[in-house]
């Protein structure tokens, strides 16, 4: 049974997944202006928060996750980016910079976490406890619960890396795309993250790609 009360709605209003930023999340962010990032304009997904806890669209979300049947064995494949990536090169005999990738990936999550911890959008599980939903808990809420949850992470990286190798190997673009997308799908079926954390994730992913493309920092 959903609980939607007034008092419950006051709960979900004041609810953040964050009471401050992590010094390693805050190193991160204030890395930003030394990076690949810097000249990177981002100010308007600032302009464009996450549906409210309280709204019926993260309710319909967390329905949603509620129901879905958890593959464990994809989720964990998934969770590791750069693994993920490289196991997919080696299977189409394309070269992997690791060490490339790396840098993209870190130079990267400054800019995600400036933007989760702007809006400190709680993670799906502390929500769904307050709706009286159960998302049974698995480890990947463990290892995510000390970041907000929007955008995604993972659906911002995954989407930035296999542009990144799309744009050196097209041939290969969509084999390299679909990853990225089965990475924030992944998400959603770990019940770590909303549809909604997933598409903005995307989003960001491609933009900060064309960033990296229109200055040459490829």
């Amino acid at each position: 049974m959903v609980v939607y009360d007034f008092k419950n709605v006051v709960k979900l209003k004041k609810l953040k997944n964050s009471e401050k930023v992590l010094p390693k999340h805050a190193e991160k962010i204030s890395d930003i202006s030394n990076g690949l990032f810097k000249e990177f304009k981002y100010s308007s997904y600032k302009d464009t928060p996450p549906y409210p806890n309280e709204s019926i669209r993260t309710l319909q979300e967390l329905i949603k996750m509620v129901g879905a049947n958890p593959n464990e064995d994809f989720i964990y494949s998934m969770d590791r980016i750069t693994e993920s990536f490289e196991k997919l090169c080696s299977e189409l005999e394309i070269p992997f910079d690791e060490t490339k990738i790396e840098e993209i990936l870190e130079e990267a999550s400054g800019v995600i976490l400036d933007l989760k911890y702007h809006f400190n959008r709680p993670r799906p599980l502390m929500v769904a406890e307050l709706y009286g939903l159960d998302l049974e808990e698995n480890e990947l809420h463990i290892d995510t619960k000390d970041s907000p949850s929007f955008p995604s992470g993972h659906a911002t990286q995954g989407t930035l890396i296999a542009n990144y190798l799309a744009n050196k190997h097209p041939n290969h673009s969509i084999r390299l795309k679909k990853l990225a997308r089965d990475i924030g799908k992944s998400r959603v079926i770990a019940k770590v993250h909303y549809p909604s954390d997933i598409v903005v994730g995307e989003r960001l992913g491609n933009d900060m790609f064309q960033h990296l493309k229109e200055n040459n920092l490829l």
